[in-house]
């Protein structure tokens, strides 16, 4: 496939799912698994930073707020979270072996843990009352979104409802908890990979187009969470994973 071609769909793909509860890393395993690009660390790196700037330019006022108050309940919430996902996320780097054909399965728990906050209504409550506790959930949530296929913003904002947030809440906390781990997991990649493959035009062009569909992505999200509509995404993610099973197996 053209490289200019590849990158645009790669970016495309990365910065709709990254955002939109439907996991970033299993699209792009699974269209790896297809033959749309390939399993190319620095070029998944590279759309990921990307979207890590979507993220930056969307919430730039909030972060810079919680620059100059780092004793805010969100600073306090990140910091705490990022412990359980940083060991979960390590556990699952060094001791499991993740392939495309676990992605049905990851991508049909992504469309159960979606519809939780549907069935288990729970009070609503302060962002920083029993800000540990919420932490320690959200941040064990995040951690299992680890696994290629199960949707890191799905699952958080999931654990962040289940913990009373409110919806809007929920949603950027989801975003701002995004921030260290694509710069820790990014960080690691690069320190511990000693493959370096050459970053060509449609990279760039993929980085582009991830970076401007990412923050189409995150108003979106947060438009439909406002909404409570987000479990309507779990029939996409149910489709794919059955979808998943036979393009895989017929790779």
């Amino acid at each position: 496939m053209n490289e200019y071609l590849s990158g645009f769909i790669l970016g495309l793909v990365q910065g709709l799912t990254e955002f939109l509860p439907i996991s970033s890393s299993g699209h792009l395993m699974l269209l790896e698994s297809l033959g749309v690009g390939k399993p190319d660390l620095m070029t998944n790196l590279m759309l990921h930073l990307a979207t890590l700037a979507a993220v930056i330019a969307v919430y730039r006022k909030r972060l810079l707020y919680l620059i100059r108050h780092p004793l805010d309940a969100r600073v306090k919430m990140i910091l705490i979270a990022s412990i359980p996902t940083g060991i979960i996320a390590a556990l699952v780097r060094y001791f499991t072996d993740q392939t495309a054909n676990a992605l049905p399965f990851c991508f049909i728990l992504t469309s159960m843990i979606l519809i939780l906050p549907k069935i288990i209504k729970p009070k609503e409550s302060a962002l920083d009352n029993k800000t540990g506790l919420k932490s320690t959930i959200v941040g064990l949530a995040q951690g299992i979104a680890c696994i290629n296929g199960i949707s890191r913003s799905g699952t958080t904002v999931t654990a962040l409802r289940l913990c009373g947030v409110n919806a809007e809440e929920s949603a950027e906390m989801s975003f701002l908890l995004s921030i260290p781990v694509i710069i820790a997991s990014s960080a690691v990649e690069i320190i511990t990979n000693t493959e370096r493959t050459a970053v060509n035009g449609g990279v760039f062009l993929g980085m582009a187009v991830a970076f401007c569909v990412g923050i189409a992505a995150i108003k979106t999200f947060v438009a439909v969470l406002k909404k409570d509509k987000a479990a309507w995404f779990s029939i996409y993610t149910a489709i794919l994973g059955i979808a998943a099973f036979f393009l895989i197996k017929g790779a």
